[in-house]
């Protein structure tokens, strides 16, 4: 880290005659200074080869660095995190003993423990013993999180110095999120509490003090837990980035001016910690008044613990913001990738998504979970010695998100955690490709189009056949019929009264849906193989109810209207009844070693594809015996296996017990 220190100079945030050309100047200077330098030490070398073996010195250190750190063991050699089925949580100190292990911290509200495992002790052998445990849920090692940073070399300091370009740039202000224009609606409420989960903060910054609540250190076996004296940095930039104090003449301006911080210390002096910590600092942050929670830190292993801190925090209404990670690795990254989560990368000063080439290494991660990106190259923050520093990421670019959460939840308090959200993630400014795309998301987050955007309307299931695909809609007082564990990349929902049913697609299913939950449902309309569904969904449960009853229908009209969504199921007439939850009877008439197969009810439907009947898609489940009767209960949908001109209706099961033989 390269820093600047900013204290004695009186400098106002995003102030539009801000010298923005002098930096440039002095910075081309400062480039040009170095390689001069350069030359007259190696000797005659032109631009091109001094730029290669900068960058190539400056590859060989960041291998040493790749590979120190892959010496760092992923997980605590003598550390197993266990999850108690409900119901045996107080048997922990029994299961714990009988190995010799200590239990050295618990999370009650998710039913996790982690156990420190005696000398000699192998942690394989234990996790093993742990597994046969018919009351363990979940047993695995405290995997290690470290924060998402890059590092910063000569050259790439003295390059593109705007300051606090982020928040606004004069020269090129689609780059930034805009601020300017959100603060003249609103510059935040002290009732919105961000949680900076990371390093810790130090609470006596000038540019801080003001703005720190109590927080907590949750790191395992800390003698204070009132310490959270930041010993690295990291954390200290992170806050400063979302909630500096702002208009107070000197340092920096943080997104949102009122809103406060929660220092929370998960991670230690060398920027890593374990999962078991970060999941502590979630739920002790959500239980003492967060509204928002940053979570600059990361790593690849997807967790129970850590996904149940998450589920914890979501239903106790927090909005949660995380970084992406810079390894330009298309491989889901934790706790951003976790569905209810807000996962942001990192973009430059020219408005794209930030590679190798703006950091000299690695770039911001991409994939199917993002959601959006927010300034992360060059980024001005307040650091641990008192001081400002440049820094890059997506560890500085999340925090802008955080700030743009806590200026939107100020401005609409009656607000849910869902539809803060939402609005931030569907009022990004788009850059190419067109749309959501993996690798920026839904694009720049924009504080004031956030604010300045009429909120999304809130509309019923039966209405979607009014609205076009490509649309982002909130639909309420809906309920689960197929959850997380049910139907792979899929979740399907209902209204009440049985009407209309729809499908929410992921890659991968957020966990804790389950059937009967109440639920309220954001993400943009799309026709999908021939069937109305909602796309990049995410899914807020407001309650539980009674699991609905599957209605009784006749297989000539499973899949309904297609690609229609009208009032009414099945009545004889023929009207839509796809992502209803139904039963059929029928005799087995064909079976295939594919994952599916065939029943008739005397209907000899013929779908075209010369079986006849009723397909029943079944995946890797037990299919029943050719001609017995059968009884099946799933979900009425239609597929396009050969194109938008081949509509064939199917009845997708959704576990073992969906399908009954009532006479072999």
């Amino acid at each position: 880290m390269h820093r600047l220190d900013l204290s004695e100079t009186h400098r106002r945030p995003c102030c539009k005659s801000s010298p923005w050309k002098l930096y440039r100047r002095l910075a081309k200077f400062l480039t040009t200074t170095v390689i001069t330098g350069y030359n007259e030490i190696v000797g005659g070398l032109d631009m091109q080869s001094i730029t290669f073996r900068h960058r190539f010195i400056a590859t060989a250190v960041a291998l040493v660095f790749l590979l120190a750190a892959a010496a760092i063991a992923a997980h605590k050699p003598d550390e197993i995190i266990v999850k108690y089925k409900p119901g045996f949580r107080t048997q922990v100190a029994s299961s714990a003993s009988a190995i010799g292990a200590q239990c050295i911290r618990s999370l009650d509200v998710i039913r996790c423990h982690v156990l420190k495992l005696p000398a000699g002790k192998s942690l394989e052998e234990a996790i093993i013993q742990f597994r046969k445990d018919p009351r363990i849920e979940y047993a695995g090692p405290n995997h290690i999180v470290s924060i998402c940073k890059t590092p910063n070399d000569d050259w790439y300091q003295f390059m593109g110095i705007y300051l606090q370009w982020g928040l606004y740039d004069p020269d090129n202000p689609n780059v930034g999120i805009d601020a300017e224009r959100a603060w003249d609606i609103t510059t935040g409420s002290s009732d919105i509490v961000i949680a900076v989960i990371d390093t810790g903060v130090m609470t006596d910054h000038e540019d801080l003090w003001a703005k720190v609540v109590p927080g907590r250190n949750v790191i395992t076996g800390a003698q204070d837990p009132t310490n959270v004296y930041d010993d690295h940095g990291h954390g200290t930039f992170v806050a400063g980035v979302a909630a500096a104090m702002t208009n107070n003449v000197f340092g920096i301006a943080g997104v949102t001016w009122g809103s406060k911080i929660m220092p929370i210390k998960a991670l230690d002096a060398d920027g890593y910690g374990t999962e078991a910590d970060a999941a502590a600092g979630i739920i002790w942050a959500a239980d003492h008044g967060a509204k928002i929670i940053n979570m600059s830190f990361g790593g690849y292993d997807d967790v129970p613990v850590e996904q149940d801190a998450i589920n914890y925090a979501s239903t106790k209404g927090c909005v949660l913001v995380a970084a992406s990670g810079n390894d330009n690795s298309d491989a889901p990254f934790y706790p951003a990738a976790y569905e209810q989560v807000i996962a942001v990368g990192a973009s430059n000063e020219y408005g794209q998504r930030c590679t190798a080439s703006d950091w000299g290494e690695g770039g911001s991660n991409y994939g199917s979970y993002l959601d959006a990106v927010a300034p992360g190259n060059f980024i001005l923050g307040t650091w641990n010695d008192g001081s400002y520093t440049f820094s890059s990421g997506t560890s500085a670019a999340a925090p802008f998100v955080s700030g743009i959460a806590a200026l939107v939840w100020s401005y609409y308090p009656q607000w849910t955690n869902t539809q803060v959200a939402e609005q931030i993630k569907t009022t990004c400014r788009d850059i190419p490709p067109a749309g959501w795309d993996p690798y920026t998301g839904w694009g720049i987050a924009n504080a004031y189009r956030a604010l300045a955007t009429t909120p999304l309307q809130t509309i019923t299931l039966c209405e979607l056949h009014q609205i076009p695909n490509g649309t982002p809609v909130r639909i309420t007082q809906l309920v689960v019929t197929s959850g997380s564990d049910d139907i792979p990349g899929r979740i399907y929902v209902e209204q009440p009264n049985r009407i209309c049913g729809i499908a929410l697609l992921f890659d991968r299913n957020p966990q804790g849906i389950t059937e009967g939950d109440q639920v309220e449902v954001t993400g943009v309309v799309q026709t999908i193989s021939g069937e109305r569904v909602i796309s990049g969904a995410s899914i807020a449960k407001v309650g539980n109810t009674t699991p609905l009853k599957s209605l009784a229908i006749s297989q000539k009209w499973i899949g309904g209207a297609q690609n229609q969504y009208s009032p009414g199921i099945t009545n004889g007439l023929g009207v839509s009844n796809i992502g209803l939850l139904v039963t059929v009877y029928g005799r087995v008439v064909s079976t295939s070693a594919f994952d599916y197969f065939y029943i008739d009810d005397g209907s000899n439907r013929d779908d075209g594809t010369g079986f006849i009947g009723l397909k029943v898609s079944c995946r890797d489940l037990a299919k029943p015996p050719k001609n017995a009767f059968v009884r099946v209960t799933g979900i009425s949908s239609v597929e396009q296996p050969f194109g938008p001109n081949y509509t064939l209706p199917v009845i997708r099961v959704r576990r073992q017990s969906d399908i009954q033989v009532i006479r072999p």
